[in-house]
């Protein structure tokens, strides 16, 4: 929500601040790569390459708000292979069983909305997703590593959820000033140069003769100035783009001074194999509707902010919008001041309009309710609210930043967000669903939002609060966050417990039909058919959490 942030310098000085990525942060031995012995039907973790049964367990396979029960589920090189009542199906020989007995199976859940660059994340880090019940993420800004990461778990060398990621995000700087002030120390720069040149040739004698004559008119060392001048700007303008500066302090972000700069990096992401591209705020008109029409010329999904009208971006061909929340500018009752902040109401007629537009244009929105509520308690709880358990999964440096963060610099917006953002986000995440708007789930999880990869079951418990019922719910982070994969070109399976789809699946103590918030009891994860009992889970993330105690 960049509109509401209150600090001088916008939303993206904090968003893109991320001191830990940085090298020698966290140093951790390679605990998720262990395997753990089998002991009893929810211990251990299963080989990827071994067949796995999971016996008398009921399913909920998200084909329908239904349930099957007393089945049995066979898995065998990663995917689902058989799926049939117990009685019926037999398990092969020498095959992993895990003995469910009325234990309820899931498919794994979706992160569609995570920044894994914005965490100062590991390899070792994906275990804390994967202890979520998360078996698919989708980072929204990566470094070059990433793709490793994204290879390395498809080929089973990596235990992780499944990667589907972004390349750098493309930005406008987080102040246009910026921008200005880079042109203007090039252009003195070269200008400086000039004026060195000829301090040397002045040195050298070679300006004038012997005689005292001059060699070279004045009025020509003026031009010759003037030229160094006109050259400074020239290059500031159409050579050394911006991003050669901000670059080196915002690694995970791109900053296009021009339309053609925006769109070659669109591109550049194409070619290197990225899932998607993430637009996101500051840009101008052109640089960012150049961004999103390169995308569909160039057949990669974007995932954006909407820094411009809502039928500019989807008419420049936006199919997915990062955050519901991208909406509040259109539905308040004035303009909304980063600087001077005030309460401003919501227009809540003008609401029909941005969802039919979404719902006819078919595009895709993440929820993202997590953050927004989060965002208000830790608001009224402030810095200390960071001490919470859930925490524990971040490190210092991450824990740091959040504590004098939004915190600190959103105390201002605390009620305004409790009373009127809040209710308004509800009513317009139950009116998309309501108009078939394809919603899928995310955390958010940053150095800066307050989120962590936990907070998936949040999110289903807050769209269930917005209006869905919980298989609606559900469906939004395994169905809907295949179909948005489909989108992106992926062509593997995955969000239901059927056969033939990757074997992503989370074994719960209850019903989640009944209570979404089942979803949090968890007995097991399995990610690409290889099976971890929730204990061995637990122990690799308090591994990597005791890491941070040692650094």
């Amino acid at each position: 929500m960049r509109a509401v942030d209150s600090r001088p310098i916008p939303a993206i000085a904090v968003a893109l601040s991320s001191r830990a990525w940085s090298a020698g942060r966290v140093r951790v031995l390679a605990a998720l790569g262990m395997a753990v012995v089998a002991s009893g039907a929810f211990g251990g973790a299963a080989a990827q390459n071994e067949v796995t049964a999971f016996t008398h367990v009921n399913i909920v396979p998200m084909d329908s708000e239904r349930v099957l029960l007393d089945h049995t589920v066979i898995v065998r090189d990663g995917r689902i292979e058989e799926v049939g009542p117990t009685p019926q199906v037999m398990p092969p020989a020498g095959a992993h069983i895990i003995e469910a007995d009325g234990r309820y199976l899931i498919p794994g859940l979706s992160d569609m909305h995570a920044h894994l660059a914005q965490l100062g994340a590991t390899r070792e880090f994906l275990g804390v997703f994967l202890a979520a019940g998360t078996t698919t993420i989708r980072s929204l800004n990566a470094l070059p590593e990433h793709l490793e990461w994204r290879e390395e778990v498809l080929r089973g060398e990596l235990i992780g959820p499944t990667i589907h990621t972004s390349g750098r995000v493309i930005v406008g700087p987080p102040d246009r000033s910026l921008t200005w002030i880079f042109w203007a120390l090039q252009t003195v720069g070269v200008f400086v140069v000039g004026l060195l040149v000829r301090l040397g040739l002045k040195v050298s004698g070679f300006l004038r003769r012997p005689d005292g004559t001059r060699r070279v008119p004045r009025s020509l060392t003026r031009w010759i100035a003037a030229l160094a001048v006109l050259s400074g700007l020239l290059i500031a303008s159409h050579l050394i783009p911006v991003n050669a500066y901000l670059s080196r302090q915002y690694p995970f972000a791109y900053f296009p001074d021009t339309e053609a700069r925006a769109r070659a990096e669109v591109r550049r992401q194409a070619d290197a194999g990225y899932d998607v591209v993430k637009v996101y705020d500051y840009m101008t008109d052109d640089q960012y509707l150049g961004a999103i029409s390169e995308a569909r010329d160039a057949g990669i999904h974007a995932v954006a902010h909407l820094d411009v009208g809502l039928d500019e971006a989807v008419g420049a061909g936006l199919r997915e919008l990062a955050h519901v929340d991208e909406l509040i500018d259109f539905h308040v009752a004035e303009e909304i001041s980063p600087r001077d902040f005030r309460p401003v109401p919501f227009l809540y007629d003008r609401i029909p309009e941005a969802v039919a537009t979404l719902a006819e244009n078919d595009v895709a929105v993440v929820a993202n309710l997590t953050t927004d509520v989060n965002t208000v308690r830790f608001l009224e709880a402030g810095p200390t609210y960071f001490d919470r358990p859930e925490y524990s999964v971040l490190s210092p440096q991450v824990l740091d930043a959040l504590r004098s963060g939004r915190v600190v610099h959103w105390q201002p917006q605390s009620e305004w967000r409790r009373d009127l953002v809040i209710p308004y986000l509800m009513e317009l995440t139950r009116q998309l669903h309501e108009a078939g708007v394809t919603l899928v789930t995310g955390t958010d999880t940053s150095e800066d939002t307050g989120s962590v990869p936990s907070h998936i079951h949040h999110e289903l418990q807050m769209l269930v609060s917005a209006g869905l019922t919980p298989y609606e719910a559900l469906k939004a982070a395994t169905v809907n966050a295949h179909a948005v994969v489909a989108r992106m070109g992926g062509t593997d399976p995955f969000g239901q417990v059927r056969e033939g789809y990757r074997a992503d699946m989370v074994l719960l103590t209850a019903n989640p039909l009944e209570d979404i918030t089942a979803t949090s009891q968890r007995l097991g994860v399995m990610a690409r058919g290889r099976w971890h009992a929730q204990p061995a889970l637990d122990s690799l993330v308090a591994e990597l959490t005791a890491t941070y105690q040692a650094s």
